[in-house]
């Protein structure tokens, strides 16, 4: 295809220009977008307060303390959890790369991160030969689905530089694969495909490879029919090296990362015998079946919570991508004769099968038992993300097809549109008759809402009258509005298929140029998709462009918060932890940024520690409620919690603000040796030991090996905790018998040393989920250290990474110049 239509109009203003003139105007209007949808922060001055960013600096708290103290990476988190490694929470890049460009661009967030995911497709579409204005277009209905912002005000920044560096990838393999710049290619690649690993959202990246694995599948096929498998697999090859540079460029995270899997949700449980996550959880947040026509019905469910009344537990908001996606999906699909806009078609319909998850098991749990790697991510609405893309690809084969029909016709006949358009009315009619018959309530919405009547009322919610007022309550006060909302929206969806038809029409006949009616139709498509967009932007999330997520938490520091953290490592060389009751303990960081936490708020903590905290866990299995042992031997000092909490060995020491903190009387050293050991080898058996009563944790230690162990009781030996940062432990021991110490610490075994007298001696898995060592008798100095190898070695690979991409940025610029002066320019 060709930028400028072979029969274009005299007076076609814009395919009249040339090439360069016209991706000057494109480019100039995805530069704009950005400023228009979020205008306060990229012109305003104003910043966005976003829950997930406050959230992460919460939980990085003790990362970015010691930074500031030793100036250097910790490796090793203290304040979540009890502790974990950093790069899950924060680790600043020790190799430049192109990402560091994005730092420059903070005071007007979000805009360079859309200006590359926008100048991403457009550059794509570009190589794959559409037209200018089809090009924007496609920009526009993906850079503009109404999930970009919701994320974007959610905070999460990970999943927006994924979204914007993964068309970059997806573009340099089309100029690997379909043009002669093989060299160049490889360099974009290289460096996209570190800046999409650089994200740090795998589940982004690894959905989109699939689209990017199918259209490979069919290129070898192609290949192979047309007898070129030679040149195809040098292209492969370079594509490989292209991925081998990328990993290389992120490895220093990259290969530390993939070496925590194993030992983090996603990698299972040795408790419930699962190598992922559990399908239950990671089944939430599936897409409803019939949700789905939120594609082109944004508030088709009621929008974004609390007026949303789908199956998920609650949403931010749908996955829109614009009235105008619809016919022309429907044009491409009837009239254009391309096998890659069907491998886009297909990707995207599998995406929305996979977005059903737990309302289409029969694909779903074939998928997340064989599929390699799918039971590493949950919410699969998220799969929907893939199909905006395909789909919006595939409505950029109809937009241009309809410039060539337009361009090329012979002679006035509409019939190539009457199907396309056609089943458009019929998809319209179908949706006014889902408005009408839908009945608007969320399962289980009735009983509820009568549960709280009649706890208000203080009578059984069996109560026919209690039933009867939830049911009116719901008829009257909630489904009118519901309704009215999913109305209004299809409503607008007809004006807007109206007018784009109406533009569509004028351009048939000639009233208006080619140029000029796709140039409206790309305006309109942007309106739609910034005027929905805009819905999803909270008011309450813009806030003054000097408040920063530590002023935000600082905002809510509690009076209670203080007394604990002034007593946290009073009398001691090292912080006791904290379970924070009052404050959702293991979905939320804010008491991590105060005081050390065995909670914290993270998609991808250690399994181990999930074992134990889970509600059906020993932490909670006590006629108390809370297990005050368990809570001893992970050297919880403070528990916060409303007045009258009765737990023994719990003091209340602190009252402020109606909530109390209670100093637990029978808190466990940090270090301390035990009396006795028992050694087991499985883990089910280690974790039955947590439960109540099954062992005084003070006297006896509970170790995972096959080894034999055994402690002596010596009420001699001292340990006394010397140094701690960390990620660095220094302990004096002294021991007139052998014995076995245990650290109340997380077990993390890749990456611990521990050094006794300068030498390394094994540390053991204790207690299902601390760490333990055999220590001799004698005086001794021990040291632990958090040095994973995996991480110096990432490193090594990135300089590599970053020295090929110079070199190959050197000879590019070496040739072009020789061209230049070949060709007297």
């Amino acid at each position: 295809m060709s930028s400028k239509p072979a029969t274009a109009s005299p007076n076609d203003f814009f395919y009249n220009l040339d090439q360069k003139k016209q991706h000057i105007i494109a480019l100039l209007i995805l530069f704009l977008i950005p400023l228009f949808l979020f205008t306060a922060t990229t012109i305003g001055g104003k910043e966005l307060q976003r829950h997930d960013i406050t959230q992460w600096r919460a939980s990085a708290e003790s990362i970015f303390e010691y930074r500031e103290t030793y100036g250097e990476e910790p490796l090793w988190s203290t304040n979540m959890f009890g502790g974990m490694p950093s790069f899950v929470v924060s680790t600043k890049n020790t190799v430049p790369h192109f990402v560091d460009v994005e730092s420059l661009f903070k005071s007007i967030y979000p805009a360079f991160q859309f200006w590359v995911l926008l100048s991403g497709i457009y550059m794509l579409l570009v190589l794959m030969d559409f037209r200018t204005l089809s090009a924007v277009f496609g920009s526009l209905l993906f850079g503009l689905t109404t999930y970009i912002p919701i994320i974007i005000t959610a905070g999460h920044n990970s999943k927006f530089r994924a979204l914007a560096y993964i068309t970059w990838v997806i573009a340099a393999y089309w100029l690997i694969t379909r043009k002669d710049k093989k060299l160049s290619g490889l360099l974009l690649f290289s460096v996209a495909f570190t800046a999409e690993l650089s994200a740090n959202h795998p589940q982004i990246t690894y959905y989109f490879f699939y689209l990017l694995f199918f259209i490979w599948i069919y290129d070898s096929w192609v290949a192979y029919k047309e007898n070129r498998l030679k040149d195809w697999g040098v292209v492969t090859a370079i594509l490989a090296v292209g991925v081998v540079i990328g990993i290389f460029g992120h490895a220093p995270r990259f290969l530390p990362l993939q070496e925590y899997t194993a030992f983090s949700i996603r990698g299972g449980s040795a408790i419930m015998e699962t190598t992922g996550l559990g399908s239950d959880y990671a089944f939430a947040w599936s897409q409803g079946i019939k949700e789905t026509f939120t594609l082109i019905v944004p508030e088709f469910m009621g929008g974004a919570s609390p007026e949303y009344w789908g199956g998920k537990s609650f949403t931010s908001g749908p996955h829109y991508l614009g009235a105008l996606a619809l016919p022309f999906l429907l044009i491409g699909l009837f009239r254009k004769k391309s096998p890659y806009m069907w491998i886009f078609f297909s990707t995207g319909v599998l995406a929305i099968l996979f977005a059903w998850g737990g309302n289409f098991r029969i694909l779903n749990e074939f998928a997340f038992d064989y599929i390699p790697l799918f039971d590493k991510f949950r919410a699969p609405e998220t799969w929907l993300i893939l199909t905006a893309f395909c789909f919006s690809i595939v409505a950029v084969y109809g937009f241009d097809w309809l410039g060539d029909w337009i361009s090329q016709k012979k002679k006035a006949d509409l019939k190539p549109l009457y199907v396309p358009l056609g089943l458009t009315v019929v998809i319209l009619a179908f949706l006014f008759i889902q408005v009408n018959s839908m009945n608007y309530t969320r399962p289980g919405e009735v009983e509820n809402i009568a549960n709280q009547i009649a706890q208000q009322n203080q009578v059984s919610p069996e109560n026919p009258q209690v039933k009867q007022r939830a049911e009116s309550y719901v008829q009257t006060e909630m489904v009118p509005e519901r309704k009215d909302k999913a109305k209004s929206d299809l409503l607008r969806l007809t004006i807007f298929l109206i007018i784009g038809g109406a533009v569509i029409y004028l351009v048939y006949n000639a009233t208006l140029s080619l140029g000029w009616g796709m140039l409206i139709l790309v305006l309109l498509t942007a309106f739609d998709m910034i005027n929905v967009g805009k819905r999803y932007i909270p008011d309450n999330v813009i806030v003054a462009g000097n408040v920063d997520a530590v002023q935000t938490i600082e905002s809510q520091r509690r009076d209670f918060d203080t007394f604990i953290e002034d007593h946290i490592a009073e009398d001691s060389s090292y912080p006791y932890r904290v379970l924070p009751l009052l404050d959702n303990p293991f979905s939320n960081a804010i008491p991590s940024y105060f005081y050390p936490t065995i909670g914290g708020y993270n998609g991808a903590k250690l399994s181990i520690i999930q074992d134990v905290i889970d509600q059906n866990g020993p932490l909670f299995k006590s006629q108390y409620g809370l297990n005050p042992n368990l809570l001893s031997l992970l050297n919880v000092k403070y528990l916060t919690y409303q007045p009258g909490l009765n737990i023994p060995g719990f003091e209340a020491v602190f009252q402020g603000e109606g909530r109390t903190v209670y100093e637990n009387q029978n808190v466990l050293p940090k270090a301390y040796f035990v009396d006795s050991v028992i050694t087991v080898q499985d883990p089910k058996e280690a974790y039955n030991f947590l439960n109540p009563g099954e062992i005084d944790f003070a006297k006896t230690a509970v170790v995972e090996t096959s080894e034999s162990l055994s402690s002596k009781e010596d009420t001699t030996s001292s340990v006394e905790v010397s140094n701690y940062t960390g990620p660095e432990i220094s302990m004096n021991i002294n021991r007139a018998e052998p014995g076995f110490l245990v650290l109340s610490e997380i077990y993390y075994p890749a990456g611990w040393i521990a050094e006794l007298n300068g030498e390394e001696i094994p540390i053991y898995k204790t207690n299902y989920l601390l760490r333990g060592m055999e220590i001799p008798a004698g005086e001794h100095e021990l040291e632990l250290r958090f040095e994973p190898q995996s991480y110096h070695l990432g490193i090594i690979l990135a300089w590599i990474s970053l020295v090929v991409q110079l070199l190959l940025a050197t000879l590019l610029t070496f040739i072009w110049f020789k061209n230049r002066k070949e060709s007297g320019a």
